[in-house]
């Protein structure tokens, strides 16, 4: 054989390690970040349609407007805005594969608990689905694990746990 041919074959031996050494750190960089992705930052990147099927069967179909540590808010066809809880959503259709940089130091408080205090603090009118039904009227106090809706018969305590979705009132 001749020496060039040998060192010709070394090198090739050479680069073909030096790509499968290169291809398994970019896979295991890809695990890594993928691994600190947060469903918020992947619904902020969304730029169409996102439906939320929600643990009573129910959707939420719409843009969305924010997203933020277990909330999301979306913008129905018909102009409603939702806010959807976190715990309440059981899958999603229509969220990207990329995501948008994450969230702030501010932005990551902003809480499903602000949101609504948000709301009442607003005294906007609005539809809070729950497990076992919807309840309207105003958000009037949103306390540590509940939230008061009142409406013309009195206030509803509504536990966090319970919330579906807060529809905005049209």
């Amino acid at each position: 054989m001749r020496w060039d041919d040998l060192f010709e074959d070394l090198e090739a031996q050479a680069d073909h390690g030096r790509r499968q050494d290169l291809a398994a750190e970019v896979a295991d960089r890809t695990a890594r970040e993928e691994a600190t992705v947060a469903l918020a930052d992947r619904l902020r990147a969304a730029t169409g349609e996102v439906t939320w099927v929600l643990h009573d069967g129910g959707t939420v179909t719409g843009t969305v407007l924010g997203a933020g540590p277990g909330w999301s808010l979306a913008r129905e066809r018909s102009g409603r805005q939702v806010l959807v809880p976190a715990h309440a959503v059981a899958f999603l259709r229509g969220v990207p594969a990329h995501s948008a940089a994450p969230a702030g130091p501010v932005a990551a408080r902003r809480t499903f608990l602000m949101a609504v205090r948000a709301l009442a603090a607003a005294q906007e009118r609005v539809t809070v689905r729950t497990t076992a039904g919807a309840v309207s009227g105003t958000v009037r106090r949103v306390c540590a694990d509940h939230l008061d809706v009142e409406d013309g018969a009195g206030a509803r305590s509504i536990p966090f746990g319970a919330v579906l979705a807060v529809l905005e009132r049209v």
